[in-house]
């Protein structure tokens, strides 16, 4: 009799080990997923961890506040149209932006960044978009550094990090407020990045 007691057991332990074993296999690759941590683009974090809340459209802002400023550097708007020209997979007009923004710079030669964005335009007309990127890289870091010395010209304007760009090397541009456009991926990864706070911005 024990031994037809162990037997009917055995039977029955079988199925719901069967069925353990069938839900770790389902819970582990989500569980590894997990662990991987946030993606390029994801939700930033606030000082305690916890996402930080969407702000609401238009609360305790001016109407322009998302605007770039109206006395910003000449060379500014030549190079944010490059930023979006480049996140479209497009070299149109690339020659006559960056000479717009060669000629621009002009009057603030002497300036912080400058220098910078001079040497990046001289390689952003290239036909041949991964230059153009380079070029364009060279040139955000003079603008991030000439916007950090001049934060009257920052209104409607933020600094973004894609790490993965050039290779996961990373790296970063200014754009205007609003959704990523990423300059160096374009359409294959046109919302990878983060925004960064001016403080915090290299140069």
């Amino acid at each position: 009799m024990k031994t037809l007691d162990l037997v009917a057991s055995a039977s029955t332990a079988r199925p719901r080990l069967g069925a353990l074993l069938r839900v770790f296999v389902w819970i582990a690759p989500i569980a590894a997923l997990t662990a991987i941590g946030p993606a390029c683009g994801s939700p930033t974090k606030g000082s305690e961890g916890a996402e930080k809340a969407p702000e609401k459209a238009g609360a305790d802002k001016p109407a322009d506040a998302d605007k770039p400023s109206a006395a910003a550097a000449p060379f500014i708007a030549p190079y944010l149209t490059i930023q979006e020209t480049l996140a479209d997979d497009s070299v149109d007009k690339l020659a006559e932006l960056a000479a717009s923004v060669v000629t621009g710079a002009e009057s603030t030669a002497d300036k912080p960044g400058v220098s910078e964005v001079l040497a990046g335009a001289g390689r952003v007309p290239a036909q041949d978009i991964e230059t153009a990127r380079v070029g364009f890289e060279k040139m955000s870091m003079g603008v991030i550094s000439f916007l950090k010395a001049n934060p009257d010209q920052q209104g409607g304007l933020e600094v973004v990090f894609c790490p993965m760009a050039f290779n996961n090397k990373g790296a970063y541009w200014v754009q205007k407020k609003g959704e990523v456009t990423n300059p160096y991926h374009g359409k294959m990864m046109l919302r990878c990045g983060d925004a960064v706070e001016w403080g915090k911005a290299p140069g």
